[in-house]
């Protein structure tokens, strides 16, 4: 072993003794546990030795704050006066009321008297007035219903009316229309019955020669004896009232003949 390595063994070793040596002294100096338990019991005896000081303490402490409770609690509570002067003075927006107290003589008591009379007559007219204008307004409550009321009324009775004329207007509209079909009709009929007065032929006009039908005989040939042509048939229906051309044996027949 060399010389440099015994010198750093010895060296370690010095220092492992310093530091066990500084470890002892720190656990020298630390106090024992019973120690500090004693000191710890030591102090809670003193605490609870002296309670009655802290309780007087304390009430010395409370009792301004209980003086200032109730000053103000007084202060505050409304002071009633009889037969007193009151100043009231607004100072910082409190009010205050100093009351001074005075001798009733019987003038003021008359004088008190009259006042609360005064103030009962103005209480009296006030609530006459009151009732007055409740009844006021009541009262133009009910004309304004009943002025709705009529015009509502009025409204309707207007609607009614109007809806009555427009349907007698309609039926005198429907009315006129069918008394102008009627009229129409009318015209057509004695146009149509004039054109057929005007197409019938003048009876003046005419001799009758009465005819006998024989057998086999027909209006076609009836009508080529008379008239040569075939025209005469329809005159010969119109003067015996025949519908078609069918006549029988032995039938007489007007034979209408131009003069």
């Amino acid at each position: 072993m060399s010389q440099v390595q015994k010198n750093e063994k010895e060296n370690d070793q010095a220092g492992e003794l310093g530091s066990r040596i500084e470890r002892h002294k720190a656990k020298s100096s630390l106090p024992k546990r019973s120690k500090i338990h004693k000191n710890k019991k030591k102090k809670s005896k003193a605490k609870i030795k002296f309670p009655i000081i802290q309780f007087l303490s304390l009430f010395f402490i409370l009792l301004p704050i209980g003086f200032y409770g109730l000053n103000t609690y007084f202060q505050d509570r409304p002071v009633r006066v009889t037969n007193s002067d009151q100043v009231v003075v607004n100072n910082n927006e409190e009010e205050v009321t100093e009351t001074i107290p005075t001798t009733a003589t019987a003038d003021d008591l008359k004088d008190n008297k009259e006042k609360d009379s005064e103030k009962a007559v103005a209480e009296k007219e006030k609530e006459e007035a009151k009732a007055k204008a409740e009844e006021e307004e009541k009262r133009k409550q009910e004309e304004q219903a009943k002025k709705k009321d009529e015009e509502k009324a009025k409204a309707q009775q207007e609607a009614e009316e109007k809806a009555k004329a427009q349907q007698e207007a309609e039926e005198r509209a429907k009315a006129q229309q069918i008394a102008d079909e009627k009229a129409k009709k009318e015209a057509a009929e004695k146009k149509k019955a004039a054109e057929i007065q005007a197409a019938k032929p003048d009876k003046d006009e005419y001799k009758v020669v009465l005819h006998t039908v024989q057998s086999e005989e027909t209006l076609f040939r009836i009508s080529m004896n008379y008239y040569k042509s075939q025209e005469g048939i329809a005159l010969i229906r119109e003067w015996n009232g025949l519908k078609g051309n069918e006549i029988s044996n032995g039938q007489v027949l007007k034979i209408p003949i131009k003069k």
